[in-house]
C-alpha cells in the first residue's frame, strides 16, 4: 500500500510533530509532506527523513512568517497531487486535513483538534492570536463562513482518528462524526527516573495565551517557589512582567535538558486545558507528579490523587490550594511512572496501522 503522510507544518518541536516521527516509525516508507519546514525550529530527526514542502516554503524563516501567510499554505495543500497514492493520513489541527485528493485515494485524518482559531476564539489574548492585529476585526466577520466551509471539508474525509475521549466529543460535537481513539504515546524506556530532587517546579508549554502559564508564574510568585519555565511565546514579555525573583525562563531546550529538567523537579504545574497534552505523560514517564487544571486531556492522562493533583478553576488561588495539598502528599515515583506504559509506543504504531489498513 502507497502511503504519504501530510501535516499542517514542521515550524516548532511540539506534541503534535512528535507524534508525526511515531506515524513515521509505523510508516517508514512514507514521504512526508508540510506547508513549511525549519529544520533549526523542530525535531533533528525529520532531517533523515523525505520531506517534502509547499512551494514559497524556502522564504520563511520563522512560525510568525508562517502564519502571516496561512491563506497560500491553505491554497497550496488542495493543490497537491496524490495520485501515485492509495492512502493519505494527515495530521492536522488547521491545514493539512483540506487536501483535495483524488477520489480513488483515501484521505485519513488524525484531527488532534478542531480548528482552534474558528472553534476556540476567545481563548486567545490580542498578543497570541495566530492572525495580524490590524486583520483581527476581518478575520472576525468571516469566521462564521469559514465554520461552516470547515465542517464541509472535514466531512469529506474517510476516516478520523484522534488523540483522546475528550477530543473525540469534541470532533463529534462539531463535525457529527466518530473519530477513532488512539492515545500518542511516550516512549518510556527514553526517559530517566531519580530520587535526587531538587527544589523547583516546572512549566514546558509554548507561552501562548490560552496555555495559562501566568497562573503558575503568579502562584509560585506568591509562595516564593521556584518555577522553571521552559519554551518561548509570544506571552513571554507578559510573563516576565509578572514574574518574581523566585521564576526561571530559560527558553526552548533540547531533549536531554528536558528530561533531566523533568526528572529532578519536584512537579510539573499543567495550567492549561488542553486537547490531549504529551507534556503531562512525559513528566509522569520520569516519576514526577502532575499538579494539573481538571479539564481537557489531563482526565484521562494523570490519575487525581495517584500521578498528581487537579486543580478544579483557571484561578490563581487554586493553583495555589494545589501546589499547598501536593507538598503534604507522598507520591510513589514506581506508580507514576507504571501509569504512562498504557500510553506506550506500541500500542500507537498497531492502533494508528491497524486504522490505516482496515477498511
Amino acid at each position: 500500500m502507497r502511503i504519504a503522510i501530510v501535516h499542517d507544518a514542521l515550524c516548532v518541536a511540539g506534541g503534535a510533530e512528535r507524534l508525526v516521527l511515531w506515524m513515521a516509525k509505523a510508516f517508514p516508507q512514507a514521504p512526508i509532506y508540510t506547508s513549511v519546514y525549519l529544520p533549526e525550529k523542530t525535531f533533528p530527526e525529520f532531517k533523515t527523513m523525505d520531506v517534502r514542502v509547499l512551494p514559497f516554503s524556502r522564504f520563511i524563516r520563522n512560525e510568525i512568517q508562517f502564519k502571516l501567510l496561512y491563506p497560500l499554505w491553505l491554497y497550496g495543500f488542495q493543490t497537491l497531487d496524490f495520485s501515485n497514492f492509495d492512502v493519505v493520513l494527515s495530521s492536522s489541527s488547521y491545514l493539512a486535513k483540506f487536501i483535495r485528493p483524488a477520489k480513488q485515494v483515501r484521505h485519513l485524518a488524525y484531527i488532534y483538534a478542531p480548528f482552534r482559531l474558528l472553534w476556540k476564539t476567545e481563548s486567545y489574548s490580542q498578543d497570541s492570536l495566530p492572525t495580524p492585529k490590524l486583520l483581527t476585526g476581518l478575520i472576525k466577520r468571516f469566521i462564521p463562513i469559514m465554520k461552516k466551509w470547515d465542517q464541509e471539508r472535514t466531512k469529506s474525509i474517510s476516516k478520523i482518528a484522534t488523540s483522546c475521549k475528550n477530543m473525540a466529543n469534541e470532533i463529534q460535537e462539531i463535525y457529527q462524526l466518530p473519530a477513532t481513539i488512539i492515545y500518542p504515546p511516550v516512549d518510556i524506556s527514553d526517559y530517566p527516573i531519580t530520587p535526587d530532587r531538587e527544589d523547583y517546579y516546572i512549566s514546558v508549554s509554548r507561552l501562548i495565551s490560552h496555555k495559562r502559564v501566568d497562573l503558575a508564574v503568579k502562584a509560585c510568585t506568591l509562595l516564593g517557589k521556584n518555577l522553571i519555565i521552559v519554551g518561548e511565546g509570544p506571552e513571554i514579555k507578559n510573563l516576565r512582567k509578572i514574574s518574581g525573583p523566585t521564576i526561571k525562563f530559560v527558553g526552548n531546550v533540547d531533549n536531554e535538558q528536558l528530561k533531566n529538567l523533568y526528572s529532578h523537579a519536584k512537579a510539573l504545574i499543567f495550567s492549561s486545558e488542553e486537547d490531549y497534552g504529551l507534556v503531562p505523560l512525559e513528566a509522569q514517564a520520569c516519576g514526577i507528579p502532575v499538579i494539573a487544571f481538571g479539564k481537557g486531556g489531563v482526565l484521562e492522562t494523570v490519575k487525581d490523587g495517584v500521578t498528581g493533583i487537579y486543580f478544579k478553576e483557571q484561578v490563581v488561588e487554586s493553583v495555589i490550594e494545589s501546589i499547598q495539598q501536593l507538598e503534604k502528599h507522598i507520591f510513589e515515583q514506581d506508580i507514576i511512572r507504571n501509569w504512562v506504559k498504557r500510553f506506550g509506543v506500541e500500542s500507537f504504531i498497531s492502533g494508528i496501522q491497524n486504522f490505516v489498513y482496515s477498511d
